[in-house]
């Protein structure tokens, strides 16, 4: 049953397109109070938002840069100050970089395909978890991809295992939070890269 959802306060990185976008909307036809995270498009975040509000949800726009740990620190206090509580959590905001050949690796590009689907996602942990573990519930919800299974095509091997790590540390984290009343879901796309 999802009429539950009704008044929930929802976080959703990334949901000013593609599946967060889609998250977003879902969440909106249920009644909930949705975070709509943004980086670069904000026109985007702004129809999301919308379309929202029309469905009988309430939105909320945070804007940021998801690989700077002080924007996240921001986005959940702004989420926290406007709704109050946060419910849910949808880690979604993530990206294959570019395609790129083992030879042409190099340190920059590693770091930047870590800090966009593994180190960002471990700070939405540290900042939501004490949350959720206050409120005494939360469900968290991880984006991973259909390539953390198979390994990724070519030039997409590093953000494969990227999102491998997602798969893997979220049944971790579930293992830690059992206790407080924290769900976790790793939810795999079936779009490869």
């Amino acid at each position: 049953m999802t009429h539950d959802l009704k008044g929930k306060a929802v976080l959703i990185t990334g949901a000013s397109t593609g599946i967060g976008a889609a998250a977003a909307r879902a969440f909106g036809r249920l009644g909930s109070r949705v975070a709509i995270h943004y980086n670069a498009s904000r026109k985007a975040a702004d129809e999301v938002a919308k379309d929202v509000r029309a469905s009988g949800g309430e939105a909320l726009l945070v804007g940021g840069d998801v690989t700077r740990g002080a924007d996240i620190k921001r986005i959940v206090g702004e989420t926290l100050a406007a709704l109050g509580r946060i419910d849910v959590l949808v880690n979604n905001a993530g990206g294959l970089v570019k395609r790129t050949r083992i030879e042409d690796y190099d340190e920059s590009f590693l770091k930047d395909v870590i800090a966009l689907n593994v180190t960002q996602v471990a700070l939405f942990m540290h900042e939501v978890i004490p949350i959720m573990r206050k409120q005494k519930s939360g469900s968290v919800i991880n984006v991973s991809s259909i390539a953390a299974r198979h390994g990724g095509g070519a030039g997409a091997i590093i953000y494969a295992g990227a999102k491998g790590f997602i798969s893997t540390a979220t049944h971790g984290w579930a293992k830690e939070v059992v206790g407080d009343g924290i769900r976790f879901t790793s939810a795999t796309p079936r779009r490869s890269s």
